[in-house]
């Protein structure tokens, strides 16, 4: 290979490199703000797609690293330590994701077991959709529904809330990760007692509380700030 060929080879892996590392920022940077799981998913595609190109990136190195001539040496050190920042990196992230990944899993598996085995399929599909705070929440709801600590008022006022809400959502065309006559089966059932159909209605709340502005609620209970009452004073307690 020419000189010249392998300068313009090096130039454009290190222009390639700066990428995928501007990219890697930009995705650390999403990360740490992101609770979506649906948008933290697409994110870890994305930088598995980078660590793929990171490792074509380092064979295509490790060629050019058989041809080095001395006039080449620092160049090729300098790609080599950006390489080696965007291996560290990606190593770090998806450490950190793994971590992540590992403590949701664990609080849904908490959660499941607040549940029946025949109810188990609906509910691990809603808790899928489910952030990490959002888990926390609602298994700290269950708790406190299981403890007696929700009244039976509460509990009136929050499950007529919850099913008037999926009717509306339904009338909507809005999409829920579990089928809405199925749920719906299981909530309104009249052989269950009250406290184990808000059981089952309970992990619906976060994606009620995305639509509560524009559904109007006939009931005239806040939801959001009602929950927010109730996690206010099971935490003083």
């Amino acid at each position: 290979m020419e000189p010249s060929h392998l300068t313009r080879r090096l130039k454009d892996l290190e222009d390639n490199i700066k990428q995928i590392l501007a990219l890697l920022k930009k995705y650390e940077d999403a990360l740490h703000y992101e609770d979506d799981p649906r948008r933290q998913v697409k994110y870890n595609r994305e930088i598995e797609k980078l660590r793929e190109s990171a490792n074509r990136y380092q064979q295509e190195y490790d060629r050019l690293y058989q041809q080095i001539t001395g006039e080449s040496t620092v160049q090729m050190q300098s790609v080599a330590i950006q390489l080696e920042e965007v291996n560290n990196r990606l190593d770090r992230l998806s450490a950190g994701q793994k971590a992540i990944y590992a403590n949701i899993n664990h609080l849904r598996q908490g959660l499941l077991a607040h549940y029946e085995a025949g109810e188990k399929n609906i509910i691990s599909a809603i808790t899928y959709q489910l952030n990490e705070s959002q888990l926390t929440t609602i298994s700290a709801l269950l708790d406190a529904i299981e403890a007696n600590k929700v009244s039976d008022a509460e509990m009136q006022k929050i499950l007529p809330s919850i099913q008037e809400s999926l009717i509306i959502l339904q009338q909507r065309g809005v999409t829920l990760p579990v089928s809405q006559e199925e749920l719906a089966e299981v909530i309104n059932a009249p052989q269950m007692d009250f406290k184990h159909r808000l059981k089952v209605a309970v992990p619906l709340i976060p994606f009620i509380l995305d639509y509560e502005g524009e559904l109007e609620l006939g009931t005239g209970i806040n939801l959001k700030q009602g929950l927010k009452q109730f996690m206010a004073r099971l935490i003083g307690e």
